[in-house]
């Protein structure tokens, strides 16, 4: 089951700390759940990835220890069967993110970055070797989608490099293990003339706190993201904003948002909402009452 898988309960980190996140007070929003017509399977699906009209949506699905991207289309108003995507089936393809004009996508593998090499490995999160993962990148070609690209070694500089989310103006945020630390961090790539710049720590909360599963606004004038470890897994959702140079501290999205121990999230084609995956199974919360928080308060700055 996916709630078992190395990322989710072996990610190291420590115990969530109440002093370096803000409380969400009364600010609240109740999460819905999301079945897409009943097309997803509540104890092996993960990581929503919708195109920007909201009519196709790649997902990852766990069968046994291999998982698989997966893609359907809404046609007529009804979601149909899931099918392997045309990129995915043989390695263990995983976290599908949308750029956010469609142009692309990207996910996670332990396909080798040159033909006829072995599969990624990595041994971080247990005893004994889990499946690595790069970062591939998959155009839009048309009304279908090209081959796999490896992203590159500046991005790819670790058997362990996941979970990307996609700015606008195509930089990246993704995780990669800090071994110094030892705990998981968010990363951030800029993105120039073509070509990503040497990725630093993101700065998102306390660097000795494991982060990971961000979900970046498009601006970049926010990011969700795990927090933290709980007993259940991985940590609590939260929500940072941009200030000037860097992300304020990160605010708790409370204990209903948090209920169902969530990770994966990634933001919906809406701009003010995020998918994300639960025990039970996957979830969309609406972010507006954050973010019209937020605007309050630095207006009355």
């Amino acid at each position: 089951m996916k709630h078992t898988k190395a990322r989710c309960l072996l990610i190291a980190g420590l115990l969530l700390a109440a002093a370096t996140t803000h409380a969400a007070d009364t600010t609240t929003a109740t999460p819905q759940p999301v079945t897409l017509d009943g097309i997803l399977h509540p104890d092996s699906d993960d990581t929503l990835a919708f195109t920007p009209d909201g009519n196709t949506v790649f997902f990852d699905r766990s069968a046994g220890k291999r998982k698989t991207i997966m893609v359907s289309h809404k046609v007529g108003g009804h979601w149909s069967p899931p099918a392997v995507a045309g990129f995915s089936g043989h390695w263990f393809d995983q976290d599908p993110v949308m750029a956010p004009d469609g142009s692309y996508l990207l996910f996670g593998s332990d396909r080798p970055p040159t033909p006829g090499g072995q599969p990624l490995t990595q041994d971080y999160f247990a005893a004994g070797s889990w499946p690595g993962s790069n970062l591939w990148r998959v155009d839009r070609e048309g009304k279908g989608w090209g081959q796999p690209v490896w992203l590159g070694s500046v991005v790819n500089s670790d058997a362990f490099v996941d979970f990307a989310s996609i700015a606008a103006d195509g930089s990246l945020y993704f995780l990669r293990f800090d071994r110094e630390a030892k705990v998981m961090h968010t990363w951030h790539t800029a993105y120039r003339d073509g070509h990503y710049l040497p990725p630093v720590r993101a700065g998102l909360g306390d660097p000795a706190v494991s982060t990971h599963d961000p979900a970046v606004a498009p601006d970049q004038s926010f990011i969700v993201f795990d927090y933290g470890k709980t007993k259940g897994g991985l940590g609590r959702l939260c929500i940072a904003f941009r200030e000037g140079d860097h992300w304020g501290k990160p605010i708790d999205l409370g204990a209903v948002a948090n209920k169902d121990v969530p990770w994966g999230s990634h933001i919906a084609p809406d701009g003010h909402s995020v998918y994300f995956t639960g025990q039970s199974g996957i979830w969309k919360l609406d972010l507006q009452p954050w973010l019209r928080q937020h605007a309050a308060l630095a207006a009355a700055r």
